[in-house]
């Protein structure tokens, strides 16, 4: 008979080893579903990290394995152990609200079963209640949260200030998706097969250690394991340890750690075999720690949900190198994805679908300009972007001007112009690209300087930080007197803009040819001409060529490129100072330029030109006094020096 006790109890140990096993791994599931939001972690990763927890709870008290499970997943987590933290303490949420019912309805039934009943009840609701409330101002994260944790990390040196506002930040994040984006079925599917699993084997534990001694029943099995006596308190070091439960918990963490290990070990074979890439969405994309704290600082401190929302729903599939973005409303960056160097442009709000145009512009001309590729567009609810394939070898013209002869420069840049008359100016001048094609009619001309010019003339005079140097007749800009803004406001008039523009021949036009627009790169069978053009800009109402031509003039001539460089300007009356950066190679590029415009077109022509510059600059100036006040100043100054030209 003892024999007979004995097999039965020890079948009975084994299959309740087996289903506490088969628990853990639907448990594992569980938690494999809040991360694939974001990543494609294997199970066996979760597996192993799970059972190497449940072996460190055996020792150490108030359930600290949570943090080795954290950090085991974490490893293995391109998104790190900030967010394999939340999705544990999500899991753990969860536990600790089922737990709670349990112990409610146990205290309902029967106040006098098991151990400790009504003071575990009550530890777990108000647990569960606190847990929620903690979760819902997480989850939603309104000024005073990130306050909060923004005074909190700002105590720390800027090191640990910055990896604790990237925990918060991957806490945060993490939490609002799952509790957003999770299916709710499926997750109360592996809920409920989990507890099943858990239940039926505390019971059937709980027959073979009665068959041992008769004292177990399953109440007894679930107080030893969840009483609120018990969370201060390792396993071994409880006071009311009993041997059978610390084996039946031990053999299937280890038996579950050394099972997760071989099948981990045999998928990174396996996977290595195949060199699929895993899908992987970062919480927050980039590279340089300098990026990164701007970002969150900016999100901490700034109401900024909508521009920090569409920003991660654009960057969340590649991790960024750096950011080139402009003068412009739109994001350029060059990053990683599925390691493939990219560059992806980007535009969150009101300008997301003059984005979308952009692209169909250069699908539209890349048969007769040298334009990127455009090797993936997303569109969504007021957000716009696409990728370009990054060259190897690109470089800048801005770097090129710096780092080569003047006349190699230049035979870029003739080239560029050369091209952009044969494959796209042609088409609506006459047969030869000569500009005696159609011209611009009254109507488009009255559009063109009611909204690029006269609406940006009203809108810097009510600029509240520009009001007081625009007052003055003449300025002093780095040591150079000019006429002030209100010399060229009478530059600007109505009639005469219609006397100058009158002759402009209508044609597609790129937009915005300026020295960043144009990259250069080794020739190749792809990239015949040295360089490709990037970034055109529609929306210009009058389709003047000439807008081109101005656009490289305010860089070459105004400096454009030396201005958005400046990060200091002191005004005092009537004097801005600043650090002018123009060298040399610039200058030299200028002349080589000038005289390539004066041999091209006549003085009408020329003077079309010059004004289509200072048209730019104006055009810029909104932008500049929305997304820089204080530094909207320098451009003022840059737009005034290059307007002693105009005649």
């Amino acid at each position: 008979m003892v024999c007979y006790y004995s097999n039965m109890s020890l079948f009975l140990f084994g299959m309740a080893t087996l289903l506490l096993i088969a628990g853990h791994i639907v448990k594992s599931l569980r938690q494999k579903q809040f991360s694939d939001f974001y990543e494609d972690v294997k199970l066996p990763v979760f597996n192993e990290a799970l059972a190497a927890g449940y072996i460190m709870n055996l020792i150490v008290p108030f359930r600290l394995g949570d943090l080795l499970r954290a950090f085991i997943a974490g490893r293995r987590m391109k998104n790190g152990f900030s967010f394999a933290f939340a999705t544990v303490v999500v899991d753990r949420i969860l536990d600790v609200i089922v737990v709670g019912f349990i112990y409610l309805a146990l205290y309902i039934i029967s106040p006098s079963v098991g151990f400790d009943i009504g003071r575990s009840a009550f530890f777990y609701m108000m647990l569960s209640l606190a847990a929620v409330l903690v979760i819902a101002m997480v989850t939603f994260a309104r000024k005073a949260v990130k306050k909060v944790i923004r005074a909190f990390t700002g105590v720390f040196n800027e090191k640990i200030e910055l990896a604790m506002m990237f925990f918060f930040w991957s806490v945060i994040t993490a939490f609002r998706d799952m509790a957003v984006k999770m299916k709710k079925r499926g997750l109360f599917a592996l809920t409920a097969a989990m507890w099943g699993l858990y239940i039926l084997s505390y019971y059937l534990i709980s027959l073979a250690i009665r068959q041992m001694d008769g004292k177990a029943s399953l109440m007894y099995v679930f107080s030893y394991l969840f009483s609120s006596s018990s969370i201060d308190k390792g396993t071994l070091t409880s006071g009311y340890v009993d041997m059978i439960m610390v084996a039946y918990l031990a053999s299937s963490a280890v038996l579950l750690l050394m099972a997760s290990l071989i099948a981990d070990i045999a998928e990174r074979r396996r996977a290595g075999a195949e060199g699929s890439p895993e899908k992987t969405m970062m919480l927050l994309p980039q590279v340089h720690e300098v990026d990164r704290r701007s970002f969150l600082e900016n999100y901490f401190e700034a109401d900024r949900t909508a521009y920090v929302r569409g920003y991660l729903e654009a960057n969340n599939d590649i991790q960024i190198i750096s950011d080139y973005s402009a003068g412009s409303n739109a994001t350029t960056l060059l990053a990683i994805k599925d390691g493939r160097t990219i560059f992806r442009k980007y535009v969150v709000g009101r300008d997301a679908e003059k984005l979308h145009d952009q692209v169909e512009w250069i699908e539209r001309h890349r048969e007769h300009l040298p334009l990127p590729k455009i090797i993936g567009e997303k569109r969504d609810k007021g957000m716009t972007l696409y990728d370009m394939p990054a060259v190897t070898g690109a470089t800048g013209f801005f770097e090129y001007i710096h780092t080569n002869p003047t006349d190699e420069s230049f035979r870029i840049l003739r080239s560029v112009f050369d091209t952009l008359e044969r494959g796209l100016y042609s088409k609506g001048a006459s047969h030869d690209g000569s500009p005696d094609g159609e011209t611009a009619t009254e109507d488009v001309i009255d559009g063109y300087i009611d909204e690029k010019i006269l609406k940006n003339i009203r809108l810097i005079e009510e600029n509240h930080r520009l009001s007081e140097i625009l007052r003055y007749d003449e300025l002093v800009i780095n040591g150079r007197i000019v006429k002030g803004f209100d010399h060229l406001k009478q530059l600007m008039t109505k009639e005469r803009l219609k006397r100058i523009f009158a002759a402009d021949s209508i044609s597609p036009v790129h937009g915005d040819v300026t020295v960043e627009n144009i990259i250069t790169v080794p020739l190749s069978d792809e990239c015949p001409d040295g360089y490709y053009l990037i970034d055109p800009n529609g929306g210009n109402i009058l389709d003047s060529r000439f807008i081109d031509y101005a656009k490289l003039l305010q860089s070459l001539h105004g400096g454009y490129e030396f201005l958005v460089r400046t990060d200091r300007c002191d005004v005092s009356g009537n004097e801005i100072q600043f650090m002018s950066g123009m060298t040399r190679a610039y200058r030299d590029l200028y002349g080589e330029y000038k005289r390539y415009l004066s041999e091209r077109f006549d003085a009408a022509q020329l003077r079309s030109i010059r004004y289509h510059e200072a048209v730019n600059w104006l055009r810029l100036m909104p932008y500049r006094m929305e997304h820089d006040p204080s530094g909207a100043v320098i451009f003022l100054a840059g737009m005034l020096l290059s307007a002693e030209d105009l005649n």
